[in-house]
């Protein structure tokens, strides 16, 4: 007979910071999507380390090479297997993270982005903390299925919401786009959308038209 079980063990993660040269005005929390890793997704945010934003890009615990055995690897933040128990991994981690920056972070305001699978990643810890973030970015991704609307109404009330979609996103046609879109709506939520030429990347333009919605509202 066999019987699962678990034990809770320390795991060293990593997390990459991307520095303005001058001192920053806002710290924004970067969600990385689906086989992606840290170091080279953080360089997609210049444009905003440049305007004086201090970005930091967690990295997902699991790596795994994106083709066979050998060559580039990417990392995820969870797959079907053992799903609510992985849930439960990133968003410890996440939390235990912002912990050992509150120092660093100080009287910053504090934003929010998930990109791709980054999205349902950057919501469930949103739910899960009592993070003071000033705005959600939800770029080429949508809230999960299992977000509690209702439980987090006020906090989403008082946060700016922002989205992105290309208009050739491979994971996401103009018919999906607006069936999440009514989805939210049915939510008591409007957020404001960005649309844009191009498909499931970050373009340093639409950063920055993020950047000015959620600070013009």
């Amino acid at each position: 007979m066999i019987s699962e079980r678990h034990i809770t063990i320390e795991k060293s993660a990593r997390f990459c910071v991307l520095e303005p040269k001058s001192e920053p005005k806002a710290i924004l929390f970067a969600i990385h999507g689906y086989r992606q890793l840290a170091p080279f997704f953080i360089q997609s945010f210049q444009v905003l380390a440049d305007s004086g934003i201090k970005v930091i890009a967690p990295e997902g615990l699991h790596r795994f090479y994106i083709e066979g055995y050998s060559g580039r690897v990417g990392a995820s933040w969870m797959t079907k297997e053992e799903r609510d128990t992985d849930i439960e991994d990133y968003v410890g981690y996440l939390n235990t993270l912002y912990q050992s920056l509150k120092d660093e972070i100080g009287g910053l305001p504090v934003h929010l982005l998930g990109f791709s699978q980054g999205g349902p990643t950057a919501c469930r810890w949103l739910a899960a903390s009592n993070i003071d973030f000033k705005s959600l970015w939800l770029y080429a991704t949508v809230f999960p299925n299992d977000f509690d609307f209702v439980i987090n109404q006020d906090r989403l009330e008082q946060m700016n919401l922002a989205m992105a979609f290309g208009d050739s996103d491979q994971f996401a046609n103009e018919k999906t786009i607006s069936e999440k879109m009514m989805w939210l709506k049915s939510k008591g939520l409007e957020p404001r959308m960005e649309r844009f030429v191009g498909g499931h990347v970050i373009l340093p333009e639409v950063l920055l038209r993020l950047w000015e919605d959620v600070n013009s509202h």
